[in-house]
């Protein structure tokens, strides 16, 4: 049976291949705001009421609502990537299940947007073999780095539970007022 200083033995601290989980996320928050300010133009102008007007040859009902799905998810994916990295050069303990939670349903939101707009006969257009590969890639990337977050050794040293130093604080007890019972 191994000690608890022989199963902790291991690397620790945010280095080796931690840097590049890092690196990930600074990315994934710029990409994320490099999308915003791809799709937030279409709010100016009339590109908004050309898409959701009844009429228009690029009208579909589908349209308006997967504009405000994806700004919606464009908008969680900046704030979680900028909330990770925070957590991440804090060394939270919570740091790697949500930092998981991020690399799973990632794939499985960009799955569904694809789906949504593959429903849309002018979105069709727009969708091409990137859309696929991007999301092959962030696949591949769960299929990698989950499974690094959950049996590093690194991980594990570099994200374990604080322990804080609580101390005790002893009541102090006045002596008694009252006159003692044998006097």
């Amino acid at each position: 049976a191994q000690t608890p200083q022989e199963r902790n033995a291991g690397p620790g601290g945010l280095g080796g291949w931690l840097i590049v989980i890092g690196i990930k996320l600074v990315i994934t928050m710029l990409v994320g705001c490099r999308m915003l300010t791809l799709i937030v133009p279409i709010f100016s102008g009339d590109a908004w009421d050309l898409i959701t007007t009844p009429g228009n040859d690029a009208y579909h009902p589908l349209f308006g609502p997967l504009i405000i799905f994806e700004i919606v998810m464009n908008i969680v994916l900046v704030g979680s990537s900028l909330t990770l990295l925070v957590m991440f050069f804090r060394k939270s303990p919570s740091f790697p299940r949500w930092m998981i939670a991020l690399m799973v349903f990632g794939p499985i939101l960009t799955i569904v947007d694809l789906y949504w707009a593959n429903q849309i006969p002018s979105a069709q257009l727009a969708a091409d073999e990137g859309d696929i590969t991007d999301l092959a890639r962030t696949i591949a990337s769960a299929c990698i780095w989950v499974p690094y977050l959950l049996v590093s050794k690194r991980v594990r040293n570099t994200f374990k539970a604080r322990r804080t130093s609580r101390r005790r604080i002893e009541p102090v007890l006045e002596p008694s007022a009252a006159p003692e019972a044998g006097a």
